[in-house]
């Protein structure tokens, strides 16, 4: 029977394991779809976190259950809200909606809390979870992306594809994601596929091949540099931890070496095959804001161009201004669209409100910088404890060998290219800082929910026992 197996933490009552079962299928559901159907993959959300209150709430001992400290940093967040939200919406009216939205989009990154609790500390259904996700993202790509015509002549045009996803940026960032997964997984798929006679285990090889070579061209194609920076940055560290690892007698020697043959041989023939298809424009790409830099180093920033990395240079420089006005709550979610248009600094031989106006970039293009200016210091610094919650469980879960290496490796991974795309971007602003920060964000902390929920149990249970005479 379906219910009664299900691997849920903590005391497995009908309820919860109903509650479980129906967390588990509108989750895969919620991963599988948000490029392909995002209004019907959002439209999950309120599922997966009833199902996890109603759980909580079944439980002997509901008043610790909700001692999480996500729980709590829930409950801080949503109070900085109450201090901002309302003189945003009094000081711009016209998008005072757009306020409460936005806000709902940055809270949105505790959606770790069902997520972890449905994946329950079981590793078989965290790589479920990640596989349902990155399959989910690259059939999305497939169906809403640019048809194969369309992709190549846009191509031979120079110009970056969506590739089904918000922007190029967005398809960049999310490849690289994907890339990341498969490098520290492979050795595990691999193995779980090895017998030489199954059918299934040969097509699952083959997509597996199929989505990384939709990985690799997706990220070349995009043009991201910050995508691409943050491969380069993974890349150095990783071969930088496993040379460390290998030192201190932390791995075989000889499988070691393999691997990394094998990547340096891998990685050399993709840097060849990119390299002779879009050399000149990747050269072009990296060397066409070199006037930027010079004005920057120069201390001349009217003389910046709005160029893509000038406009940010602008945007953060406007921003620094506006955060001394407004530092502790800031100035609310929505608020860098009229505060863009607003702006009288000047850019070239006219201002940033124009070039704001004339190109329609309305945000300041790095999340740090967007939660600086939407909820202020307190409000950033909440967010940034959040994940730093969320990474420290990690780190313990795989100390105290509930999380296995590989898994842990891919995390970290994760999290440093996560750090350095989003100086860039504002992906926690959008749906692909959600869908990437819930599931991963998720699958970081459900070791170390398991494990204070399974103690909590039995904690419970000495108490309920009779005692001895």
């Amino acid at each position: 029977m379906l219910v009664p197996s299900l691997p849920i933490a903590w005391h497995a009552n009908k309820t919860t394991r109903w509650c479980h079962a129906i967390g588990l299928i509108s989750l895969f559901c919620y991963l599988s779809t948000w490029v392909l159907a995002f209004d019907f993959s959002r439209s999950f959300e309120p599922l997966l976190m009833l199902t996890y209150v109603v759980a909580l709430a079944s439980q002997p001992r509901r008043g610790s259950a909700f001692l999480d400290p996500l729980w709590v940093l829930l409950g801080l967040w949503l109070l900085v809200q109450l201090v901002t939200l309302p003189p945003a919406m009094a000081l711009f009216p016209d998008y005072a909606g757009g306020q409460i939205d936005d806000m709902r989009g940055f809270t949105k990154v505790f959606m770790i809390l069902p997520i972890a609790w449905i994946l329950a500390g079981r590793t078989s259904l965290t790589l479920a979870a990640l596989a349902v996700l990155i399959v989910g993202m690259v059939v999305g790509s497939l169906v809403r992306g640019e048809p194969p015509h369309e992709l190549m002549q846009l191509m031979a045009a120079g110009e970056r594809p969506t590739l089904g996803f918000k922007n190029w940026q967005h398809a960049g960032v999310c490849a690289g994601v994907i890339m990341i997964a498969q490098a520290c997984l492979a050795r595990r798929f691999f193995r779980a596929t090895a017998s030489p006679h199954g059918w299934r285990q040969g097509l699952a090889r083959f997509a597996f091949l199929l989505i990384a070579i939709w990985a690799v061209a997706a990220w070349t194609f995009s043009m991201t540099r910050a995508a691409w920076l943050g491969i380069l940055v993974v890349v150095g560290v990783a071969l930088l931890g496993a040379l460390l690892a290998w030192r201190r007698g932390l791995t075989d020697q000889g499988n070691l070496n393999c691997y990394l043959i094998v990547a340096i041989l891998c990685g050399i023939l993709i840097t060849l095959a990119v390299a002779m298809a879009f050399g000149d424009r990747i050269v072009q790409r990296l060397s066409a804001e070199h006037e930027v830099i010079g004005a920057v180093l120069r201390g001349d920033l009217s003389a910046v161009p709005s160029s893509s990395i000038g406009f940010r240079i602008h945007a953060w420089h406007y921003a620094f201004q506006l955060f001394q006005e407004k530092p502790w709550f800031g100035w609310g979610p929505k608020s860098h669209i009229p505060l863009l248009l607003e702006s009288t600094n000047p850019v070239e031989d006219t201002t940033l409100s124009a070039v704001v106006e004339r190109s329609g970039l309305r945000h300041f293009h790095s999340s740090y910088v967007t939660l600086l200016i939407a909820n202020g210091a307190v409000g950033a610094l909440l967010y940034v404890t959040t994940i730093a919650a969320v990474g420290t469980a990690a780190w313990t879960s795989w100390k105290r060998r509930l999380m296995p290496t590989d898994i842990a490796i891919f995390l970290a991974l994760f999290f440093l290219f996560w750090a350095v795309v989003n100086a860039f971007e504002s992906y926690v602003s959008y749906s692909t800082g959600i869908y990437l920060v819930g599931a991963i964000g998720a699958i970081a902390y459900t070791y170390r929910m398991r494990e204070r929920l399974d103690r909590l149990e039995r904690s419970s249970a000495a108490s309920r026992s009779p005692s001895l005479p």
